[in-house]
């Protein structure tokens, strides 16, 4: 029991625990971005509530082994409709999130070979889940799940190859967008620490889910990483987009960066209702509250260049 349906009770807790935090970043998404396109918008929507339906679909699972299958041995060796199912909420999340970020990379790169590789990568692992859950309901007896040890290490195989993908074209491509100044510099540096967590995160629990079920393919310890995966690919898709503001607060320009006239303007037009510039030149005149002295005035200039590149938010 320990390895079987312990393992999947914890799988189950942790899952509800991401489940909570995927709450929270949905209801902050929507506070502070409500011009957001309706497709983003869509996007979040669609994925909570397959979000929602996996962790009810883990839910009941759990309550019929546990609750309605009470010492019941023999039932504890049957897959469930609601642990088939399960399978495919997690592969369709790991397919909207990919193509989220296929989209990136291809707005970033141009490459259609690179995109398109990580778009195939996402539906084998999407086609693959579909299968295991056919599979589930052909085979029933756990015991023989070892004949599906292939598709699930080609699947979760495909989806951390996706992953690892992603994460290293969008380093690539933001080094290549240095410019030498240090704000913008540090943007980026922000920006490839961000890809690299979201990739590496889904990437290693698929890769342990593949070693533990080709090991272990008998009990479920493999099933409650399982769980997990799918909750970390709604949260890296909302952190992704509920980071923007900080980003752009990092990247926004100090106080003083800009073309500074102000002062100049300021005397001018108190002294000019046309704003038309009038400044004496004869340095007898008096430096005082109604003259400008032309032979002490000192007008700073500072420039800063700033890089403008397409997003793909409004």
């Amino acid at each position: 029991m320990d390895a079987t349906y312990g393992a999947a009770f914890i799988g189950l807790i942790g899952s509800a625990v991401l489940y909570g935090v995927t709450l929270l970043q949905t209801f902050l998404y929507f506070k502070q971005y409500p011009n957001d396109t309706r497709m983003t918008k869509s996007i979040v929507v669609v994925l909570w509530v397959l979000d929602t339906a996996h962790l009810s679909l883990c839910t009941i699972a759990i309550y019929t082994y546990l609750v309605r299958n009470f010492d019941n041995p023999g039932a504890l060796g049957r897959s469930t409709w609601s642990m088939n199912l399960q399978t495919d909420c997690n592969g369709l999340i790991g397919l909207i999130v990919e193509c989220f970020f296929a989209r990136r990379v291809w707005m970033m790169s141009r490459n259609i070979f690179l995109t398109g590789l990580i778009v195939v990568l996402a539906c084998i692992h999407f086609g693959l889940g579909v299968l295991f859950t056919v599979e589930g309901f052909i085979l029933v007896e756990t015991s023989k799940f070892p004949r599906l040890i292939w598709v699930t290490s080609t699947g979760l195989g495909s989806a951390a190859a996706a992953d690892i993908i992603i994460a290293i074209s969008l380093c690539y491509y933001l080094t290549k967008s240095r410019t030498g100044f240090a704000r913008t510099d540090s943007l980026i540096t922000t920006l490839i620490v961000y890809s690299l967590t979201t990739g590496l995160i889904t990437s290693i629990i698929a890769f342990v889910c593949v070693v533990t079920f080709a090991t272990m393919p008998t009990n479920y310890i493999w099933l409650g990483f399982f769980w997990l995966i799918g909750k970390c690919y709604v949260n890296s898709l909302l952190a992704a987009l509920n980071s923007r503001d900080s980003l752009r607060e990092q990247a926004a320009p100090q106080d003083g960066t800009f073309l500074q006239l102000t002062p100049f303007r300021a005397m001018a037009s108190s002294h000019n209702p046309t704003n038309e510039p009038s400044i004496s030149t004869d340095p007898s005149v008096k430096n005082g509250s109604d003259f400008v002295d032309a032979t002490h005035l000192t007008l700073a200039v500072k420039i800063q260049k700033q890089t403008i590149s397409k997003t793909d938010y409004e």
